[in-house]
């Protein structure tokens, strides 16, 4: 009687078949493909390789990337956007009536008349002719006052210097009228003709001034209407800057207002 067969004597069945044949597939392309590209790759991609490991390494330069200046930073990280500063406050305005009592305090009596009568602001320079007293009074707060002697219009020839109220007009400077010169010559209005203020008047003679009626001044009327002043205070209330100032000329106590 035969022995029966073990599993593992057992021939193998369909399954065990197809690994087989899978299996020797496999090593069969393989052996191919490595046949085909093992050469070409233990020459060329192979050497390179090998070069590669066992040559010297050369550093490659990294891309340099610009680092900001302080100036970029500031202006594109740490400034921050201007802002105007807040407006200073304002300073307290001083009392309008402050300026004009100090004026008041120095005024002399007979000044502080002639500014209430005409209406004027004794914080500011203004000039009054005297005809009675023929003086003429310079008023600039804050300096010492001036008073000068004048000589005005000799009514006993027919001229005559009349009471006004206005402005100092154009500077005419040295000019020439009847025969004589005149210096420092200040425009004042029209009447019969010309009123200005103005030094005394003069011939030349030999080259040099010679002055007229010198005495006349603070003590009579002597001119054709016009306000004479000496040479010295001619020259002074030019460089005073007397253009625009309201400059008062007071009639005579012994007339009736023309002003």
């Amino acid at each position: 009687m035969r022995p029966k067969l073990t599993a593992l004597t057992r021939r193998p069945g369909r399954a065990g078949v197809a690994l087989v044949l899978a299996l020797i597939v496999l090593v069969v392309l393989t052996a191919t493909v490595w046949a085909a590209w093992g050469a070409p790759w233990r020459g060329g991609l192979g050497a390179l390789l090998e070069a590669h490991l066992t040559a010297t390494p050369t550093r490659t330069p990294r891309p340099v990337t610009a680092t900001p200046t302080l100036l970029s930073l500031d202006l594109a990280i740490v400034m921050p956007t201007a802002t105007p500063p807040p407006p200073a406050p304002t300073a307290a305005p001083q009392a309008a009536s402050a300026a004009p009592a100090q004026a008041d305090d120095l005024l002399p009596a007979h000044l502080a008349a002639v500014v209430e009568r005409y209406g004027m602001d004794p914080a500011r320079r203004f000039v009054v002719v005297d005809l009675d007293a023929q003086t003429m009074t310079v008023w600039d707060p804050g300096q010492p006052l001036r008073e000068m002697p004048v000589s005005t219009g000799d009514e006993t020839r027919g001229y005559r210097t009349p009471a006004w109220y206005g402005l100092v007009g154009k500077f005419w400077g040295t000019f020439h009228a009847f025969g004589v010169y005149a210096d420092d010559g200040w425009y004042l209005f029209e009447d019969t003709g010309s009123i200005l203020v103005h030094g005394a008047p003069y011939k030349l003679v030999d080259g040099r001034n010679v002055y007229e009626n010198l005495d006349a001044l603070g003590s009579y009327p002597a001119s054709r209407g016009c306000i004479r002043l000496t040479p010295e205070d001619a020259s002074w209330f030019t460089a005073w800057g007397p253009g625009g100032v309201p400059l008062v000329i007071l009639p005579k106590s012994n007339v009736a207002d023309a002003g």
